[in-house]
């Protein structure tokens, strides 16, 4: 979205916050319930009524399907519970910490000689005997704000010696103040404390300096990337062609279960081709144009066998197309790289809690393979230079795709044949006999922790794969039963 629109939302919508939060804070406001009395906002209250919609007009999503972790855990010596880590969905890397405090706590005020200073002072003053390792009893700042920053510092140097992140902005509020610390790692951790490396706002400022606390505190800002699909033409609009650092081709994955409910359900696996572009901070943009999917199928050989060229070769058609519009638009060649060179999605931003966001399913090493957030059933999967990640048929000729000859070895998967297709305990689009079937115990047993794509399905054969190379290292492949 625009940016200039962004920033004109948030300022309506944080005129709209303050009106509705002035009529719940003056002395008269209706009471809760009859007898309650004066309404207080505590700090849980304050996290409800103000910060989640102050959140909310910045751009981040709160919820299980998020990209904000409230009460986040993370650990160090203790186990502490952090109320608002706004998260990358990119990179999984927190991108703002926010600790908040109750409406009515005051704002920092100066302990006997130092009443006098002004509040920036008093502040720099305060963190530098944070830093010293000054007592709380000897702290230039009165109340519990020595607590308040130490407690901050504590989240900011846990994230990074703990976990490796340099979280770009924290934040220490009550609603009728906030301070924003730009640069916490230099403030806290490494740099002499200085006034450039926090702002403070007032609540009788906020609606004045909404543009400020926009183009500190928003998502778009702070952790901005594409949304989950973006068409061709749009990518120019987040890449420019001297930040692309890599380009591969991948294709989303919608599993399906189809049929009437009180009969027999089949799998049905619908394909989007896909091109996954790099840019050189590291964040990744999905380009799908296709609105409609692939549905894959099996199609006859021409010699008695069953296979997917037609289905991968058409797959591929769309990935060349969608490939070359992506190098139209951004005035370069892509040329995608080789599924080595992948990164991998990122595993955890390093919370404790890591609420479903993002991670990829089966595999211990690089992942490849992400379910997206917030969905079911549906993946993205990263597949390289290869537009598909199957084959059009297996690159050995094997007979343990059939379960019979897996049973005279002794070496069957299960009590009988997967006769008809599955989509539970195995999930099974390919059958038995089928050329992308395994039927061999072994083989299965052995990639359980490795495949990438078993939640898919469970009886791919790992030598139809395009992750094949990738889940086993070049000793283990030559070891399996396959061909033999």
């Amino acid at each position: 979205m625009n940016p200039g629109r962004l920033e004109n939302d948030f300022r309506r919508g944080i005129e709209r916050l303050l009106a509705a939060m002035e009529r719940e804070t003056v002395p008269d406001a209706p009471s809760p319930y009859a007898g309650a009395g004066e309404q207080i906002l505590h700090e849980h209250d304050t996290r409800i009524f103000f910060f989640d919609r102050l959140l909310a007009l910045l751009g981040w999503e709160l919820g299980p399907a998020g990209n904000v972790a409230e009460e986040a855990r993370i650990k160090s010596n203790t186990t502490k519970f952090v109320d608002y880590v706004g998260v990358n969905p990119g990179t999984r890397a927190p991108a703002l910490i926010l600790e908040v405090k109750s409406w009515d706590r005051p704002f920092v005020t100066g302990r006997d000689k130092e009443r006098s200073f002004h509040s920036a002072d008093l502040i720099v003053a305060a963190i530098k005997h944070l830093r010293a390792g000054g007592a709380k009893e000897k702290s230039p700042v009165a109340g519990d704000w020595h607590d308040y920053l130490d407690q901050v510092s504590g989240y900011v140097r846990t994230f990074r010696d703990q976990y490796g992140h340099s979280v770009p902005c924290a934040v220490l509020a009550s609603g009728q103040w906030i301070v924003v610390f730009k640069a916490p790692v230099s403030i806290f951790c490494d740099d002499e404390v200085h006034y450039g490396q926090f702002e403070i706002f007032e609540f009788a400022d906020y609606a004045a300096k909404a543009h400020r606390l926009f183009e500190l505190l928003a998502r778009s800002v702070l952790a901005g990337s594409a949304p989950p699909r973006i068409r061709s033409a749009q990518l120019a609009n987040y890449v420019r062609p001297g930040d692309v650092a890599a380009s591969y081709h991948a294709v989303l994955v919608k599993y399906e279960q189809t049929g009437a409910v009180f009969l027999t359900q089949l799998p049905r696996i619908l394909v989007y081709p896909a091109i996954l572009v790099e840019r050189s901070d590291q964040n990744f943009f999905t380009v799908i144009d296709a609105e409609l999917p692939t549905v894959m199928k099996l199609s006859p050989d021409g010699t008695g066998e069953d296979d997917l060229t037609e289905h991968v070769a058409e797959v591929a058609a769309q990935a060349t197309t969608l490939l070359q519009r992506c190098s139209n638009e951004l005035g370069i060649t892509l040329a995608p790289r080789d599924l080595a060179a992948f990164p991998g999605f990122t595993k955890t931003a390093g919370l404790a809690v890591e609420q479903g966001l993002g991670l990829a399913l089966g595999s211990e090493g690089k992942i490849v393979v992400r379910l997206l957030r917030g969905t079911g059933d549906h993946w993205l999967a990263v597949t390289g230079n290869a537009p598909h990640y199957l084959e059009a048929r297996p690159v050995v000729d094997c007979r343990f795709h059939t379960w019979a000859e897996c049973r005279a070895e002794g070496h069957q998967s299960g009590s009988n044949a997967v006769n008809s297709p599955a989509t539970e305990s195995p999930r099974a689009f390919f059958i038995d006999t089928r050329l992308h079937h395994c039927a061999h115990q072994i083989v299965l047993d052995r990639r359980a922790r490795r495949c990438h794509i078993d939640a898919i399905d469970a009886r791919t054969c790992c030598r139809a794969c395009t992750y094949q190379n990738l889940c086993w290292p070049a000793q283990e492949l030559a070891a399996l039963p396959c061909g033999k």
